[in-house]
């Protein structure tokens, strides 16, 4: 064949592809690919129009349109057939995510091949109905089955001991429920999966005491006793303080190996403690304050411990001499920072009784002694340093003649004190121990002197 004749299929052909190319360029043309980040003209997600607008303004739109419907479908918690509570998907913080289906149309929008982009130039409507996923915040959903498992979960009780009337008496344990928040869990994201209501039921476990009436068949011996003195009646709002802070510890039971706080349990900084205010000292100085008092009766208790050698976790002493107490011999709390702390280091439950008469402050630690009855202890303080305090501070007062001096605050000593232990067996001292060190600040006096004319 001549290289110059071509055969009327080869122009066919060629004249196709030419057509074809035609096309092509005019089709780039009239509608090229979607802009980088927006969304087909004419693009519906599930029949919602989302045509030109961000990723973000498409979910923003479709959530408006179907996240009303989920956030009101809500789910009952119950147990043993009662009903507990119902919680809503809103509440459980469920939320549609249309992240995948937006991600189609933007693919579609940005493709590049002919029929797309035919398709886009004839304005042809795209449709995903790619369905959407949950966003499940687990937090939040935990969050609210430990708060529901609250309503049913009870404590078990230990079996103690109550005084009352002069008696002590056993009080019996009682089991507890404890709830099964992880089966819980994967019920309620079984119902969620499926976009539904329902039932959830919180199953439970018997939780059972660690300490049963068979733990408390011991003889209850008074292990120690303390007192310190009354002086004042139920006029003075301190007495009352002491009143109120004595019931608090009066009763309470620690098991082998708990701590006990006295600021946790009667704290002045404590919500609802009906405290009034009364003297207290602040830096050595006198001065009224809410819970004035009730240092009393952690000075009280503190000696109970010694006596009854219990271990002292944390112990603070007040910064001057207080009256109902030797140097070295009393305890102070402060807000939750000082703090009086003790540990049970016996094998066996201890109960404490506080009790307020007319003259003194008793309180008593009952509990399984173990101590040999040849044993017997003594305390004692030594002074090791004395700190003394700055010259008097003067102050001008327009009211005294000129010249005339008046002490209005006498100026005190301070002093470093150690406090130890004495043990006897058969009334023979064979060993003495270091109980603590208690520094008290010294006082600076005030002179008042009148005016010169």
């Amino acid at each position: 064949m001549p290289r110059n004749k071509i055969s009327n299929r080869l122009l066919a052909i060629l004249s196709v592809a030419a057509a074809s190319l035609v096309l092509l360029v005019v089709a780039t043309a009239l509608n090229p690919p979607a802009t980088t980040g927006s969304i087909y003209s004419n693009m519906y997600i599930h029949g919602i129009p989302v045509g030109g607008l961000t990723p973000d303004e498409a979910h923003a739109a479709l959530m408006q349109i179907f996240q009303p419907s989920l956030d009101t479908v809500a789910i009952t918690f119950s147990h043993e057939g009662q009903t507990i509570t119902q919680r809503t998907y809103k509440d459980l913080g469920i939320q549609l995510d249309f992240s995948d289906a937006i991600s189609s149309a933007i693919q579609y929008s940005n493709r590049r091949n002919l029929p797309s982009r035919i398709a886009r130039m004839l304005g042809r409507p795209a449709k995903i109905t790619e369905p959407p996923t949950l966003r499940m915040n687990q937090e939040k959903i935990t969050s609210q089955l430990q708060y529901i498992a609250k309503e049913v979960q009870t404590p078990a009780t230990n079996a103690g001991f109550s005084y009352n009337n002069g008696q002590i008496t056993i009080t019996p344990e009682a089991s507890g429920l404890s709830v099964d928040t992880e089966t819980a869990i994967s019920s309620l994201n079984q119902l969620i999966s499926t976009l539904s209501g329902g039932n959830v039921e919180m199953q439970t476990s018997t939780l059972p005491p660690v300490f049963t009436t068979a733990d408390m068949q011991f003889t209850v011996s008074n292990m120690s006793s303390f007192s310190t003195p009354i002086t004042t009646g139920t006029h003075d709002p301190r007495v009352r303080n002491i009143q109120r802070a004595s019931d608090r510890i009066h009763n309470q039971m620690l098991y082998p190996g708990e701590v006990f706080s006295a600021s946790a349990l009667i704290g002045s900084h404590l919500p609802g403690n009906e405290y009034e205010a009364a003297i207290v000292l602040v830096r050595g100085e006198p001065v009224e304050d809410i819970g004035g008092g009730i240092c009393q009766v952690v000075t009280t208790l503190y000696n109970a411990i010694l006596l009854a050698e219990l271990t002292v976790v944390q112990r603070h002493n007040h910064s001057a001499r207080v009256s109902y107490a030797d140097y070295g011999f009393d305890a102070t709390i402060a807000g939750d920072y000082y703090d009086l702390k003790f540990k049970n280091n016996t094998p066996h439950p201890i109960l404490i009784v506080s009790q307020l008469s007319y003259n003194n402050l008793t309180v008593t630690i009952h509990g399984k002694d173990d101590r040999p009855p040849n044993r017997s202890l003594q305390f004692s303080s030594r002074r090791v340093d004395v700190i003394p305090p700055e010259p008097y501070k003067e102050v001008i007062d327009q009211d005294l003649p000129p010249g005339e001096r008046v002490v209005i605050l006498e100026s005190q000593m301070g002093y470093r004190y150690e406090v130890f232990k004495h043990i006897f067996i058969d009334g023979q001292e064979v060993e003495e121990i270091k109980i603590n060190t208690s520094s008290y600040r010294p006082l600076q006096g005030i002179i008042s002197i009148g005016a010169s004319e």
